[in-house]
């Protein structure tokens, strides 16, 4: 079997992508602390069309107050007042590579978050607590989820006016689509419990009709609970909203924010998360440290360990079921593996995240040495200080200084 090369544009019915290595969605902790894009922000997605990126995924924007992550850096598209902001970051970024195709990741995070982060009651598809927030769950009415799907088809458009080639549908990692999605969360008796998929088609037929933007669907594959998404539950999934015949591709990836590690595996700085992690940091000093000697040890046996590809194999099984093209993010690290995937796996294209907070030139490097394994060493302190006040960076190449100030080592 031979597939395109990794350099062939990927051809979506309503955009074509300048290459198959895509720019994942990477949370950068940039924003103002009311949503508005930064100058910081643009710098960063414009360096990353330098290196060659060619299709960036912005980090997840909120498209409600009441959908926010607990993060105080997050992005917001809730209001008509950001688009203009948007709409200069995007200008940098073309400044900076014309032909870079830039897409907006938006989000409703339902029950993983915090009211002391919204300032409203915390809201999920039922009234599951998520065992890392713990926070109370009110389950929507029928009337809210109108209101909800209105959030994002208005989000779209407002990213449409802004001048992004596209937008993202984050129902993936246990956000507020994916809610709707697994029966564990979804214990719903009505229409929206009938049908766990009413909810998600009734958003992305709304941006479809509003908006001649591109659609990407990000979905995870499975996650850490057997009565919740299963492969097989995913791959019927995906053979449905395949014949909506409205999302342009998918990218397949995995897990909840119940345990937040298993979404990208690797090293588990502990103590580095212990530190500036809100949910823990608001017990105190002395209940963290007993976390840390009595249950961390157990919380760590469902850690899923890192192997490279970690996502493939459901992806494949994925794309074997479907016309729409699909995407993998997880554990990809060298040019060779993402020309099998390609060339011999059958997937479309593959995202990543890391490698391009390692690296953010890795695409023009990749180029120039097509064998390239990226120097990205999953020590994952990027993932656990997205919960500090320090911005995006690789913490491998930081000074000396900076590095015992933030991380304490």
């Amino acid at each position: 079997m031979t597939g395109p090369g990794i350099w062939s544009p990927l051809v979506l019915p309503r955009l074509t992508l300048p290459h198959r290595v895509v720019r994942a969605a990477t949370y950068d902790n940039l924003a103002t602390r009311d949503g508005f894009p930064t100058d910081a922000q643009a710098d960063l997605l414009a360096g990353l069309a330098r290196g060659g990126a060619g299709t960036l995924i912005t980090g997840f924007a909120y498209i409600s107050r009441q959908g926010r992550a607990l993060q105080g850096g997050q992005a917001g598209i809730d209001h008509d007042d950001k688009i203009a902001p948007w709409a200069r970051v995007l200008e940098h970024v073309r400044r900076a590579d014309a032909e870079a195709k830039v897409v907006l990741q938006i989000a409703h995070t339902g029950r993983q978050t915090t009211s002391g982060a919204t300032g409203r009651p915390v809201v999920g598809a039922g009234p599951v607590r998520c065992t890392y927030f713990l926070s109370p769950v009110r389950p929507l009415t029928e009337r809210e989820i109108g209101g909800v799907v209105r959030s994002f088809v208005e989000a779209a458009r407002r990213a449409w006016r802004a001048g992004f080639d596209g937008v993202q549908v984050h129902a993936a990692h246990g956000y507020l689509i994916h809610q709707f999605l697994s029966p564990h969360t979804n214990r719903r008796r009505d229409a929206y419990g009938r049908d766990p998929l009413r909810f998600l088609r009734e958003i992305v037929a709304g941006i479809r009709e509003r908006t001649p933007l591109a659609i990407l669907l990000k979905l995870s594959a499975g996650e850490d609970r057997p009565d919740g998404i299963t492969l097989d539950r995913a791959v019927d999934y995906a053979r449905a909203i395949d014949g909506w015949g409205a999302v342009d591709a998918f990218e397949i990836s995995y897990g909840t924010m119940e345990i937040p590690l298993n979404i990208i595996r690797g090293a588990v700085p502990a103590d580095v998360s212990l530190r500036y992690n809100p949910l823990f940091t608001r017990w105190g000093r002395w209940p963290v440290a007993l976390f840390r000697r009595f249950l961390y040890p157990w919380y760590k046996k469902r850690f899923l360990s890192f192997a490279e590809l970690y996502n493939v194999d459901a992806a494949c099984r994925i794309r074997q079921t479907v016309r729409t093209p699909v995407l993998v993010t997880g554990g990809i690290r060298t040019g060779g593996q993402i020309a099998d995937l390609l060339a011999r796996q059958g997937l479309d294209g593959v995202t990543l995240c890391r490698p391009f907070i390692r690296e953010p030139d890795f695409v023009s490097r990749l180029r120039d040495d097509p064998g390239r394994r990226s120097a990205c060493i999953s020590c994952n302190l990027c993932t656990v200080m997205c919960d500090s006040p320090y911005p995006l960076r690789c913490w491998m190449d930081a000074p000396d200084d900076l590095r015992r100030e933030a991380l304490g080592i």
